[in-house]
């Protein structure tokens, strides 16, 4: 089982719970950035449904195709927040009944086998029509700015696994100056952004060490750390285009 090293440590054992009861239902919440896509995948990949589909349900997606698609593995309700009241009112019903109508026989509804996770920004508060729907599993995801303790954790776990997917695990440390840049940055898009950050240090720096002149510009007025992966794509292909002319 690999451990996500930035999931709250007061949710870990609650974490590892949703992953073993997997036909109950789960609710993440937390900021843009902060890691609920993550954790819904480590918690669908550790149970036992981890050989089965992960399907992502946004608005605007027809739901009976989703929960056709994800069959007997997990259903991802993004963006709970972003639905038409009328779609969540349709949400709330397949969570509470697991079933759907059948398009075929009025008055029929169809069960529905897969697991479902649901995230959203906020927190449900007592008067949400979709708190007691998630009884056992509700689990919030604080800011990296809110992590404390956790910071320099998480930074350093972040960077052995972003070395690994650049393909240079030389690089295994940062210094206690950029670490202290990183802890003083007002972040905005949390995990995503420490991600592109730390990505942009490894591709800089031509040791094992990321430096604090390695990183990017935390000011960066353009928001381009604040990017998805694919977003900070282009940023990363001229990064390494220069590093690799730099070591030819």
């Amino acid at each position: 089982m690999k451990w996500v090293s930035f999931i709250p440590a007061n949710y870990r054992r609650t974490v590892i719970r949703a992953a073993q009861k997997d036909s109950e239902p789960v609710y993440l919440s937390g900021e843009t950035g902060s890691g609920k896509s993550a954790i819904a995948r480590w918690i669908h990949s550790n149970s036992p449904r981890g050989a089965q589909p992960l399907v992502v349900f946004a608005p605007g997606d027809e739901l009976a195709v989703r929960v056709r698609e994800a069959g007997d593995g997990s259903l991802v309700i993004q963006d709970l927040e972003r639905f038409s009241d009328s779609d969540r009112t349709g949400i709330a019903k397949l969570i509470r009944s697991r079933s759907l109508p059948d398009p075929d026989r009025d008055g029929v509804r169809t069960m529905v086998r897969a697991r479902l996770i649901a995230m959203g920004e906020e927190k449900l508060d007592d008067f949400s029509s979709f708190r007691p729907l998630f009884k056992e599993f509700q689990i919030h995801l604080p800011s990296l700015s809110e992590r404390g303790a956790e910071f320099d954790d998480i930074v350093q776990s972040l960077l052995i696994e972003m070395a690994h997917e650049l393909k240079r695990d030389h690089v295994r440390e940062i210094s206690p100056k950029a670490l202290e840049s990183l802890r003083s940055h007002p972040w905005r898009a949390s995990l995503r952004e420490l991600r592109n950050i730390l990505r942009y240090g490894i591709l800089r720096t031509k040791t094992s060490l990321i430096e604090d002149a390695h990183l990017p510009n935390l000011k960066d007025p353009t928001g381009i750390l604040l990017e998805s992966r694919d977003g900070f794509r282009r940023v990363e292909e001229d990064l390494t285009r220069k590093s690799n002319t730099d070591t030819a």
